[in-house]
């Protein structure tokens, strides 16, 4: 019989390579302007489509929330894989019969997009439940292989399927199913054990409260009870929240506006970076005096394959931040016995300082620095938010409230997405040789864009401020 550890260990292996097809959504700015000029879409358009499927990532919180908590990780994981595998295949028939409608291409990302929050939902819930004393751990590591998917698969677009969009697509549906069947089952099983465990849960609570009573003095107990007081102590947690309690906690309104301010800076950065290399190379291209010796076809190979580079650079920084925050979020929790939401202020500043760089880059290679920076930040956040989420307002409805919070980013990333299609397409000439819009002025095509982002980190760090400050001051009124 296999023991607990090992069976426990194939769990978190399996949850964490379930990130890989959670994370392929943000794949969408590397194939962005090859599947919009097949299918004649503007940047406006193309912007449209990506933001879909952000929606579809935030609508379905609440709903996979739900469902997770209370049907458990098998439905949710099903609904998730066949979404995923349905949107991909969509998408290809679409691109292979150059059927143009913004709506059906907008839909197969919201497909997408709903597909991996379910299957992320179920897995961070289980790595929560299943490792209590390395929570932060544990929860980051899916939440890195979901930020390295596009690492992975753009890695595999480039050495497999260069310039074949159709061909790139089938392989993102067709993957999806392989790991989801090797991985699915131990989750299921996991889910089926976490379900009998929960009928128990009556007698398991007062075991745990008789316990609690008698005197121990073990470093794991004692480790456990400073942490949950300073949690209490400075006024931070607000347990087993949910529905109309969690919406009245004015905590739940700083987590959102924060998430809100910070996710949805990375993800219009994650949609739109594909256009700011075309900007720059375009711009480079007609500065250079070798312009009339570059042929069309020789311009687009440069610009996709930069493409790739800043999606697999966004990629890499992004599970970097996602497993930093895991690692730092428990030794600050867990060692310093101080709130994880003391750690916002990192990624607050570090995105203020990108916003900043937005403004002056006008080469690759500040570019690409500005990817990692982006990456790292928005990875720390996506990774840190769910454990405050879970800190502050209990497990019980974690992935629930979770799902609320993660409504947050839907109207800012649309607005900014959206202002950054309108703005580059504002900047841009249709060309008569072939019907094509092209911007050519590198970063004055978008950069006024970051002059907005700019002001919305200053709200963030002012948010960020409110949050962790008044918990301290409101804990000394009431000791």
């Amino acid at each position: 019989m296999i023991s607990l550890a090992v069976r426990k260990a194939f769990v978190l292996l399996s949850c964490t390579f379930l990130g890989l097809i959670c994370g392929t959504l943000y794949l969408y700015s590397s194939y962005s302007p090859q599947f919009a000029k097949r299918l004649n879409y503007t940047v406006t358009d193309s912007s449209s489509i990506a933001l879909s499927g952000t929606i579809g990532i935030a609508v379905a919180g609440p709903l996979a929330g739900g469902v997770v908590d209370k049907k458990g990780y098998t439905i949710a994981l099903i609904i998730g894989g066949l979404s995923i595998i349905s949107g991909y295949l969509g998408m290809k028939k679409q691109f292979d019969n150059q059927y143009s409608d913004l709506f059906v291409s907008s839909s197969f990302l919201f497909l997408i997009g709903c597909g991996s929050t379910f299957i992320n939902s179920a897995c961070l819930k289980c790595c929560a439940v299943s490792f209590p004393s390395i929570r932060g751990v544990a929860t980051s590591l899916p939440l890195a292989l979901y930020g390295l998917s596009a690492l992975f698969y753009s890695v595999i677009a480039s050495v497999f399927f260069p310039g074949k969009t159709s061909e790139f697509l089938g392989f993102l549906a067709y993957s999806s199913v392989g790991i989801f069947v090797i991985c699915a089952p131990s989750i299921m099983f996991c889910d089926k054990e976490h379900k009998n465990r929960k009928k128990n849960r009556h007698i398991n609570t007062e075991s745990i409260e008789m316990a609690t009573l008698a005197p121990t003095h073990s470093p794991a107990s004692s480790s456990i009870r400073k942490s949950q007081n300073a949690l209490k102590l400075d006024g931070s947690r607000d347990d087993n929240l949910s529905g109309i309690g969690l919406i009245k906690s004015y905590r739940f309104w700083l987590i959102f506006i924060t998430t809100g301010s910070l996710a949805s800076l990375g993800q219009m950065y994650i949609y739109s970076v594909g256009y700011m290399v075309k900007a720059l190379i375009t711009e480079q291209v007609l500065k250079s005096d070798t312009v009339a010796a570059v042929s069309q076809p020789q311009v687009e190979a440069l610009i996709q394959k930069n493409q790739q580079l800043q999606v697999g650079l966004l990629s890499i920084a992004n599970c970097v931040g996602r497993i930093a925050s895991g690692i730092i979020g428990d030794i600050i929790s867990q060692s310093l016995h101080k709130p994880r939401s003391w750690l916002l202020f990192l990624p607050s500043m570090g995105l203020l300082t990108t916003q900043a760089m937005g403004l002056q880059v006008s080469d690759l290679s500040s570019l690409s620095m500005m990817s990692l920076l982006t990456g790292f930040f928005y990875g720390f956040t996506f990774c840190i938010m769910p454990i405050i989420v879970g800190d502050t307002f209990g497990m019980d409805n974690f992935s629930s409230n979770w799902g609320v919070v993660g409504l947050a980013p839907i109207l800012p990333s649309y607005y900014f997405t959206s202002l950054f299609g309108k703005v580059y397409d504002s900047n841009s000439i249709i060309l008569q040789s072939s019907g094509i819009s092209n911007c050519s002025l590198g970063k004055n095509c978008y950069s006024s864009v970051f002059k907005l982002t700019l002001g919305v980190t200053i709200l963030s760090l002012v948010v960020v401020t409110l949050l962790n400050f008044r918990n301290t001051s409101w804990s000394k009124r009431k000791h």
